[in-house]
This record gives C-alpha cells, structure tokens and sequence, in this order.
C-alpha cells in the first residue's frame, strides 16, 4: 500500500456512471497480437451494479460497501470518496515520519532483500539489463534504490508529497510529486515500468495500464502486484480480510479482471505468481485475527513504528494486545503451508505478473517479443 493517495482522478462512484475500461475476462494465455482498436468502455450502470457485503474503514469508522459490475467483473468500494475527501483517511503517521521506520528493522531488511530479487527478475525478461525504470507509485522509494544500485537510470512517482520527500531527501532520489498522467513522460521512454500495490488505489486501472503502455518502449517489461480480490483468502475473510482497506483500496481486482485490463491496454502477460513472501503470511494471521473478533488490524498497528501509527483514539484493552501476539503466534504456523498452497495455485492473498508491451508494427513482432521473455524467464 505504497501509493500515494491523496488522489482520485475524478470518480465518484454512485453506481450509474463509473468509466472502467475493463474488457472482457479471458483465464486462457494467448500469444495472438493484441487488438489495435479500443474496447467498448464499461460505463457501470446501475443494473450491472451487485452490491457483495458492507465494510468499515479500520482509520475512520467509516461504512462502506464492496460491489461488482456483472457486466466487466471489477469490483470495486462505493461509494468513493472525492478527490477533496480521500486525503483525510490517510492517517498523518501512514508514510511515517522522514528518517523513521515504518516497521520492525527484519522486516525492512527483508523487504529490501525482495526489492533485490525483484530487480533481477526484471532484468532476466529485459531487452536491456540496464535501461531506464519507472516506479509508479514509488512510496518511499526503496523499490527504486534497489533499480539505481543495480545500474539503472530511475525515474518515480508519487502523489503524497510526504512519502516522495523520504524518497528525495533520504534517498536522493528523483520522485516526481502527481499522478501519471499529469507529470506526462514522453512516449516510448522506459525500458521497465514497476507497479507495486498501485492499481487498487485506481479508479480506473485499465485507463492507467494504457498509460504505463504509452510511455514504455515497445518490449519493455512490466511488473505489477495487486492484493488478490479472487483469491480464497478474500472470499474467506471478506470484509475482514486484511487487504481489502476501504475505502484507500478504491478498486478489487483478481487475476482476471488484471488479465483483462494488462491485455486491454497492449501488455501481454509472461509469467505469473501467487506468492508475496511480505504479504502472504502476515495478511492471513491479520486476517484470521480480525475474523476472531479482535480490534480490526491492531497486530499491524502494533508492528508498526511508534511515528507510523494508522489506528487512533481510545487505548486498546491490555487483552486484545495480548490475545493479537499470542493468537497471532499460533495462525502464524498455520499460515505458512496454507499460504504457500493456496499460492501455488493462484489463489493466494496476492497476484503479482511480469507482462511485456507488444510491437505493433509487424504482425509477428509480438509473437517474437512474448517467446523470447518467456524464453529468457524459462533460461532464469
């Protein structure tokens, strides 16, 4: 949940115009050249609208309903919050304060470690072992860092001006403050585009995908991550499951609806995975605690640094804290294997997909682009 958030481009859901340009489902991968023209924008009208179950944002209280449009399969939080309102639910201490931890040092540690693999992942599917990278949504930068270490020309951004100062200042890093398409980058610049637990704050990821599309280099590889909305832990937990985040998730995708908006907007997926070691775990055992009935999230807020606190006003009960570590402790081994087989399958917490932008200039280019990244992940 690193993307800045102060920002809705404009959408207030109110269940009779919601422009989602999501097209249709397919679960099979196809190695056929995408469709030059545009699909048909979904509009979400009200008789597609299935209202699924209520949720509360853990911050504020506030009430909110999960819905899905039977027409494209999005689903999504309604109602919305303006663009005016959403800045209010990020808590003052949700990007932590310049020069603190978010969380735990280990946990740092092994996020970095993840930033690492992550960066060699994108290098083994490349044109180019270096190039020019592009963070979308870049928080507080540490995806970048691992990008510029390694040798590449990094490039973010991020629309709290709060978690792009770490960024600038700490890491020295250049983070442009906006959105995407207001800092406007030209066409055909990066050679790599990271989309890290961006698009669920997206009103309208599709639209966002065909800008990450424009920007980048016919070939260029993507990666993008998204909390799971059709895996078994979110139907499971439902209003309880700990990535669901209303109302700063503003969008529910699965891997199909991922799928469908990754291929709509001219990428073609290469590989993808279930299993996000810093997430899996822990979203179960968060998870599972908030389905005991305990005070929603609060083993995350304890984790988090004393200058990151999200969950404000009265103190909680000496037990809850209590009944959180230790319960926390025992659905920790039972997450492990659970975790691991339901992300094996496809059916973790999280989807995470490598995708590639295909050549429109010959009808073979994108045949011969997609072979070879899955030739180049296939050789490791």
């Amino acid at each position: 949940m690193n993307f800045a958030k102060s920002h809705v481009t404009g959408l207030r859901l109110d269940l009779q115009r919601s422009p989602f340009p999501i097209a249709g489902v397919s679960t099979e991968i196809s190695l056929s050249r995408p469709v030059a023209q545009s699909t048909p924008t979904c509009t979400h009208s009200g008789e597609h609208i299935k209202r699924l179950f209520p949720a509360t944002d853990f911050v504020t209280g506030h009430k909110f309903e999960i819905a899905r449009c039977q027409n494209c399969g999005l689903a999504m939080t309604t109602p919305q919050p303006a663009p005016s309102e959403i800045g209010s639910y990020y808590p003052v201490g949700y990007y932590g304060a310049l020069g603190a931890r978010r969380f735990p040092w280990m946990v740092e540690v092994l996020q970095n470690a993840l930033y690492r693999h992550r960066v060699k992942t994108v290098e083994r599917i490349s044109e180019k072992r270096r190039g020019r990278v592009l963070d979308v949504g870049c928080g507080r930068g540490w995806l970048l860092q691992q990008f510029r270490k390694a040798g590449w020309d990094v490039h973010g951004t991020e629309l709290s001006e709060q978690a792009a100062r770490y960024g600038r200042e700490a890491l020295g890093l250049p983070i442009e403050t906006g959105s995407l398409e207001d800092v406007s980058f030209p066409a055909n610049h990066f050679d790599a585009i990271t989309m890290w637990h961006v698009l669920e704050h997206v009103p309208e990821p599709a639209v966002m995908l065909k800008e990450v599309c424009r920007v980048m280099k016919p070939g260029g590889v993507l990666l993008v991550s998204v909390p799971n909305f059709g895996g078994v832990e979110a139907r499971f937990f439902k209003d309880k499951w700990f990535h669901l985040d209303v109302p700063r998730h503003v969008t529910h995708l699965s891997s199909k609806t991922l799928r469908a908006a990754l291929n709509e907007a001219g990428f073609l997926d290469v590989h993808w995975s279930g299993l996000t070691p810093e997430y899996d775990s822990f979203s179960f055992v968060q998870s599972a605690l908030n389905k005991c009935g305990l005070h929603h999230n609060l083993l995350y807020d304890l984790l988090r640094g004393k200058r990151a606190k999200v969950i404000n006003g009265k103190a909680t009960p000496v037990w809850q804290i209590a009944a959180s570590v230790i319960l926390g402790a025992v659905f920790g081994v039972v997450s492990l294997p659970v975790t691991l087989l339901a992300g094996l399958f496809g059916q973790g917490g999280t989807t995470t997909v490598l995708a590639v932008k295909g050549a429109r200039a010959e009808a073979g280019a994108w045949e011969v682009i997609t072979e070879t990244a899955r030739a180049r992940w296939a050789q490791g």
